[in-house]
């Protein structure tokens, strides 16, 4: 299986469609066989995504990306983990470990558990709703009920 990350400042890079590295890693049987970074220039999706396809990557670990890319790299094959972010030595360890579903590695902002190609979202409550206002307070601290319309 051949994994990759793109890398910024020994980090997941926030962006992997303005990504300018990326550390592609060769695992045989649970083990790092091969490893190499890769530097990509600025390219649109599509060529980015053949250029990804080209080094045999199984996997993308990454953060964000937009949906043009995430569509083209799955019409190459590859399965795309997305909103991760952390210490690319770690993300690769707790994916060998199959823990990336850790709170820890899952971008600020995202809600839930995300599994290959899912969107960050929000879980759903139904619909909106009207905050409540809250209630009054006198003086002595006591809860006074609101008037009403």
């Amino acid at each position: 299986m051949t994994v990759a990350i793109p890398i910024w400042q020994g980090r997941v890079s926030p962006v992997l469609d303005a990504a300018t590295r990326l550390l592609v890693v060769t695992r045989r049987r649970g083990v790092e066989t091969h490893r190499r970074e890769v530097t990509l220039g600025p390219q649109p999706p599509g060529p980015l995504a053949d250029r990804i396809a080209e080094l045999g990557v199984d996997v993308l670990l990454c953060a964000a990306l937009s949906g043009v890319l995430q569509r083209a790299l799955r019409k190459q094959g590859i399965r795309v983990r997305s909103h991760l972010c952390g210490d690319v030595e770690t993300v690769l360890r707790a994916f060998g470990c199959r823990r990336l579903a850790r709170e820890e590695f899952r971008m600020p902002g995202c809600w839930g558990h995300h599994q290959s190609d899912d969107r960050c979202r929000r879980p759903r409550t139904g619909g909106r709703r009207k905050r409540a206002e809250p209630p009054e307070l006198t003086l002595t601290g006591a809860r006074r009920r609101a008037p009403g319309p």
